[in-house]
């Protein structure tokens, strides 16, 4: 027989399987095992890997199983099948034989996955659309609130340069902030959604440090629009103002 690696594990932990004589149940012989294979998701990529045990197929004293074949072939299925399907007629014409390519197979495993992944991105990049035309509409509500005050602090000396680093920087105050409150806020939450990530970890450093970096970037643009239109106002326009 072949083990899983998650199977061997649990049988034999610590030891070198190879070799061994293992009775996986009662009234089951005894076999050999001759080699580990990688372990598999049957159920779906969100569930956890399956204790497996490979034999062969002449082996009828483990019971009526349904014969699963792969054939490795550089042909495509539609070209493959009816040899196959001839094959399998030759031996006993009785038997119902489905075909389904490796890839088809695999990829409906991870249908559930990639429509909650497309369906959360949606909806985060909503948010995110959302944040930033919030974050320009406050900026720049502000900066058209205060243009008397940047009228005044022009006259008395300050340049254009001191006037968007006023508002710039005001606006940077409430993007770390907010950025310190989503960061807290998605680590306390990443354990929930560890069943939707795959290859990257729910607390990878360099997945938070690349979206603090994109979020960041965005949310600052946003600032500098208004900004930048505030340090082009005229001191005489400015003090005029309502």
């Amino acid at each position: 027989m072949i083990l899983s690696r998650l199977l061997a594990a649990r049988l034999l932990p610590g030891e070198d399987p190879l070799g061994k004589e293992i009775q996986p149940g009662h009234n089951v012989p005894w076999a050999t095992v001759v080699g580990i294979a990688e372990n598999v998701k049957n159920n779906g990529l969100t569930d956890q890997s399956d204790p497996e045990i490979y034999i062969l197929r002449k082996n009828s004293e483990w019971g009526p199983r349904a014969p699963i074949l792969i054939v490795n072939s550089i042909q495509s299925l539609e070209s493959t099948a009816p040899w196959l399907r001839s094959q399998v007629m030759s031996i006993d014409a009785t038997v119902p034989v489905k075909m389904e390519g490796l890839p088809e197979n695999v990829g409906k495993l991870a249908e559930r996955p990639r429509f909650e992944a497309a369906l959360l991105s949606f909806f985060a990049s909503c948010g995110l659309l959302l944040a930033v035309i919030g974050l320009y509409g406050v900026v720049s509500f502000t900066a058209t609130q205060r243009t008397q005050e940047t009228g005044i602090r022009m006259a008395l000396g300050a340049n254009r340069i001191d006037i968007l680093r006023l508002i710039a920087g005001e606006g940077a105050q409430l993007i770390a902030l907010g950025g310190a409150v989503g960061l807290i806020s998605a680590l306390g939450t990443a354990k929930f959604l560890k069943s939707l990530l795959f290859v990257v970890g729910p607390y990878d450093l360099s997945t938070y440090i690349a979206i603090t970096l994109l979020l960041g970037s965005v949310a600052f643009l946003a600032i500098m629009i208004p900004a930048r239109r505030a340090m082009k106002v005229e001191p005489a326009t400015a003090l005029r103002a309502d």
